[in-house]
């Protein structure tokens, strides 16, 4: 594969983890039947993850098309999230009934 496959992949594969470790993070997420992580920083692992997205996005793009493209990818994710938590905690509640 081409560096600028990998830089690509390596870019959607860490903006996205970025946005999912975010929602894990916040204390309404609903994928945790426990709850959100349980350290004092849990946003530092999602902040980590957005900025090698950013980086690897900037090494591909233009800065301009660059920072467009990483927000579109994290507020996707983002939008998604809850959508897939709700779903989870509903296949979950069903399975303990």
């Amino acid at each position: 594969m081409t560096a600028t496959v990998l830089l690509a992949l390596l870019a959607t594969v860490s903006g996205s983890a970025a946005a999912l470790l975010s929602y894990l993070a916040s204390p309404q997420q609903q994928w945790r039947a426990a709850g959100p992580w349980p350290s004092r920083r849990r946003g530092w692992p999602a902040a980590a993850c957005a900025l090698v997205s950013l980086l690897a996005m900037l090494r591909l793009l233009a800065p301009l098309e660059a920072v467009f493209a990483w927000c579109v990818l994290l507020m996707f994710v983002w939008s998604l999230a809850p959508f897939l938590g709700a779903w989870r905690a509903r296949v979950r509640a069903r399975g303990a009934a």
